[in-house]
């Protein structure tokens, strides 16, 4: 018996979705403990209220504003060579782990620990220490502690063979940025191709260092290098080379010292904050009902004459285009957040009448999406983190899922989400978010005070507010997404 079609416009798009919606709110339905609106006011609230204040209270020239007063360090210690050679050798070791795992491990991704290492320890909770132990990476880096081994050898790679083109910026880090969350969104990598993505990885560092130096390939063109430093620049904490050694001292600042007195010098760094921020949000609605039936409602009434009411033609003809559609939106996201943040810019030039030029705007005002795009990414991937982590002993008792007892653990039941208290989890979101956009309302105000200190700089942030508001509301809705509560 066929349905009509206008019945599977409705049906097809739920048919492919509820494993993933599942996987998304771990499989089980959570009602929110307060109306979703409630939550809504409350976050607005307190956006017009932060913004309010602070139009009120920091109101002084730059040079006078004591909240502008972030500058002072505290003198801190100096790191050992014995705890800096400890550090790097966890962090070598755990990159060797990770290759011999996906090389010689099981390919079953939940037994093998070079995923769990690199995707979820590395990526996500190695960025989220670095938030508050500062850009702990630059000393730490196996590819460069790899180089360096090479240079004591006798193996040039610091000298510059040939000249880092200008245009060129950070493009190189954009470009592996985005083929990462591309593999990690659409590949579905195994072990085995985890580590030959890193191998191929090392081969295009060792080569851009050889051309270029190895000072400027990891400035410029190391995505990890790149990503950490950002995420480094919130962090209460610093370290500096010490003049004429090896070593480095590690000194504490007031939180937000260093993106304040910080600004991306090319515009490719303005596109890498933003993809922080929409590749996120491109993961948190992909697999998401709304975003596959976005597709599949419009696709099948628009081609209908061609098939009829046969489903499986129409499945057949259209999922090449699905799932370019899929991996299209990754690209177009953050042009999209391109487009609103020149948007918002733009009016606030106007509103000012400032004749600094846009370009100038969007570099100066780009570090305080930072928060925001860091609140974001731990909102959304947190809960799998806490999973994983307390799956890490089992792991590294067995790292190559071959049936090893290296460590004397009870073998135990997997983690299972639904042992997740949700009202936490959904609170922890919530706060977390909204922290996020305030630290950005603050950060926004403060540049706005330097750029436009006797132009209305308070006016200038009104739609930079709205823009914060409507995104508070969007995150917020999808955040409630997965957790099952379908909001009207």
């Amino acid at each position: 018996m066929r349905l009509p079609l206008h019945a599977h416009r409705w049906l097809f798009p739920a048919c492919l979705a509820p494993s993933l919606a599942g996987a998304h709110s771990f499989g089980t339905v959570y009602v929110l403990p307060v109306p979703f609106w409630m939550y809504v006011y409350s976050c607005v609230a307190t956006l017009l209220i932060t913004f309010s204040l602070l139009g009120f209270l920091v109101t002084a020239p730059p040079a006078q504003a004591p909240v502008l007063r972030l500058e002072q360090h505290r003198r801190g210690g100096v790191l050992s060579p014995l705890t800096l050679s400890l550090m790097r050798a966890v962090a070598m070791g755990g990159w060797v782990l990770t290759l011999v795992a996906g090389l010689f491990g099981s390919e079953d991704p939940a037994r093998n620990i070079a995923m769990t290492l690199f995707w979820v320890m590395f990526l996500l909770g190695f960025a989220y220490f670095t938030l508050v132990a500062g850009d702990l990476y630059a000393l730490i880096n196996p590819w460069r502690t790899v180089i360096e081994a090479l240079q004591r050898r006798g193996c040039n790679l610091t000298t510059r063979r040939v000249r880092w083109p200008r245009r060129l910026g950070y493009w190189p880090a954009v470009g592996f940025y985005v083929a990462v969350v591309a593999i990690e969104l659409f590949v579905k990598p195994t072990p085995r191709a985890t580590a030959l993505l890193l191998l191929s990885y090392s081969a295009i560092t060792l080569l851009g260092c050889f051309a270029f130096g190895a000072t400027k390939w990891f400035r410029r063109a190391d995505f990890f290098s790149v990503y950490f430093h950002l995420i480094g620049t919130l962090a209460p904490v610093e370290y500096r080379r010490l003049r004429g050694s090896q070593g480095w001292r590690a000194r504490l600042r007031s939180p937000l010292a260093s993106v304040q007195r910080q600004a991306p010098s090319h515009i490719a760094l303005v596109l890498f904050v933003l993809f922080m921020l929409s590749s996120t949000t491109y993961d948190a609605i992909l697999d998401t009902v709304l975003w596959v039936g976005l597709f599949w409602r419009n696709a099948l009434w628009l081609f209908e004459p061609l098939w009829g009411d046969d489903l499986s033609k129409a499945q057949t003809l259209l999922m090449d285009w699905y799932l370019l559609y899929r991996q299209a939106g990754l690209l177009v996201f953050p042009f999209l957040y391109l487009g609103l943040y020149l948007l918002v810019l733009y009016l606030a030039k106007q509103l000012t009448r400032s004749a600094i030029p846009l370009k100038t705007l969007a570099l100066k005002f780009c570090y305080s999406l930072l928060p925001i795009a860091i609140a974001y990414h731990f909102t959304h991937y947190f809960t799998f983190l806490w999973m994983q982590v307390k799956a890490l002993p089992a792991l590294l008792s067995d790292p190559l899922g071959l049936g090893w007892r290296l460590l004397p653990l009870e073998a135990g039941a997997p983690v299972e989400p639904s042992t997740l208290e949700m009202g936490i989890v959904w609170h922890t979101q919530v706060a977390v978010l909204l922290g996020g956009h305030v630290v950005s309302i603050y950060l926004a105000h403060v540049t706005a005070m330097r750029m436009f200190a006797n132009r209305r700089p308070v006016l200038s942030q009104l739609p930079t507010l709205v823009l914060m508001v409507a995104y508070t509301i969007v995150g917020l809705w999808i955040l409630s997404l997965p957790l099952g509560a379908e909001q009207g």
